[in-house]
């Protein structure tokens, strides 16, 4: 059976999150342009010539019990977005950016928002629009802005006002 567009892109990102090297959480990020063609694609890992966590089998903040979404610069990894992103460069602008990860431990599909660092590379790059999997056939889709603007108001605590 086909699937739609979203959901094909979906699909593809889910198997760049199996190339992650984090031991907790991988993710997978693949940048799409206008004509459906594929611009990027990212995944959770070390920056480039440097040990991973699955290298050197063991995880800071997991150790150390580091709840998710706090602390990332305590995190080997580079983040899936960003990964994409850099690859991408100005080519970036105008294309959505479809995410999708999975628990490392019991393999089931997460729930994802990108953190605030990466929102706020997200509305720089000017992608158009963010499709993040929440479920084997279900996604939202987001506007980086009003990301930015949730994020945002978690990481400095403000109000909705």
């Amino acid at each position: 059976m086909r699937t739609n567009r979203h959901q094909y892109f979906l699909d593809l990102a889910l198997r760049c999150a199996h190339q992650g090297t984090c031991l907790r959480r991988n993710f997978g990020a693949i940048i799409v342009d206008q004509y459906n063609t594929i611009v990027s694609t990212g995944y959770t890992g070390a920056p480039r010539q440097q040990k991973d966590c699955t290298e050197i089998q063991r995880c800071w903040r997991k150790e150390h019990n580091i709840p998710s979404g706090s602390n990332y610069e305590r995190c080997r990894s580079v983040h899936a977005e960003m990964n994409a992103l850099i690859q991408a460069g100005k080519q970036a602008r105008g294309c959505i950016l479809y995410l999708a990860g999975y628990d490392v431990e019991t393999e089931d599909l997460t729930k994802i928002w990108p953190c605030f660092l990466c929102s706020k590379m997200l509305v720089n790059s000017s992608v158009m629009k963010i499709v993040m999997r929440t479920g084997p056939a279900e996604y939202i889709e987001m506007d980086p802005e009003a990301l930015y603007q949730m994020r945002s108001r978690e990481a400095l605590g403000e109000d909705e006002d």
